[in-house]
């Protein structure tokens, strides 16, 4: 049997509360579990293996074209299909991060390099790590806010690694999946500057959903999105997945770093 070594694992052994699971404090909205019981019964038919209706609504909701939105189970299935699609041979990471990154890199035959974040610093990332984006360090993996610190990455800071990694041909994958619970500003509005830049997403967090397992990527990369579909599975997004995301989108949850956060979810609850 495999060795299981992330978090969320609630049946290896019973009674075990998961504090992994860092998920909307107010619980899945109702519309979202609604959506998703009504799909059920369309699971006759296939899915959507484009995610059409998904991908238009994930575009209206953060500002970008559904050409460049595509949808994964889960983002740590779009981690690993980046890792197979880009064959790095050399990749940076911080230390500590999600697990995910190393694994999938593993995966490839590429050892990653790990940039230490200091407890001194708050784990804060530093300009320092731009010294260790060089030529030859195909991929970089940052999240912001990080998974497990919380720390986000200062704006500023994250417009000069996009800058160096334009120098250097680093594609820069920025994990953003828990932006929506925090006040800081996603890095949408940079994909069609920068078509190195990668943005991973997911509905886990900020909709309470992981056992849904629906994330996307946004991306300016036409070519890296075409590699991204053709190394994917058949229909890997479910039906009841798709159609909670595109509930979820109508929802006013959670409201896209950037353009105001609400006072109250979809439920009339405040947030």
């Amino acid at each position: 049997m495999p060795t299981y070594t992330h978090g969320g694992d609630i049946w290896t052994r019973s009674g075990v509360l998961d504090f992994s699971a860092n998920l909307h404090p107010l619980g899945m909205p109702p519309q979202v579990a609604q959506a998703a019981r009504e799909a059920v019964a369309e699971a006759i038919h296939y899915p959507d293996p484009l995610c059409r209706a998904l991908r238009s609504a994930i575009a209206e909701r953060d500002g970008v074209q559904p050409e460049q939105v595509i949808c994964g189970n889960g983002a740590a299935d779009l981690i690993f299909r980046l890792c197979l699609a880009l064959k790095p041979r050399r990749a940076l990471v911080t230390a500590p991060t999600f697990s995910e990154y190393e694994e999938g890199l593993r995966l490839t035959g590429c050892t990653a390099e790990h940039f230490l974040l200091s407890p001194e610093r708050q784990f804060d990332l530093d300009a320092s790590i731009l010294e260790h984006i060089v030529p030859g360090v195909d991929l970089l993996f940052l999240c912001s806010p990080n998974n497990p610190t919380g720390r986000l990455i200062d704006r500023g800071l994250l417009e000069q690694i996009l800058r160096r990694c334009a120098e250097t041909g680093t594609r820069l994958v920025l994990d953003e999946c828990f932006i929506d619970l925090t006040d800081g500003a996603g890095m949408a509005w940079a994909l069609e500057q920068h078509p190195h830049l990668f943005l991973l997403r997911a509905f886990t967090k900020t909709y309470a959903v992981p056992g849904l397992r629906l994330g996307y990527g946004l991306c300016g990369d036409a070519d890296l999105l075409e590699r991204l579909y053709a190394g994917a599975q058949p229909w890997s997004v479910s039906n009841v997945a798709q159609a909670a995301g595109v509930a979820a989108c109508a929802c006013p949850w959670a409201v896209p770093s950037g353009r105001g956060r609400p006072t109250t979810c979809c439920s009339g609850r405040p947030v």
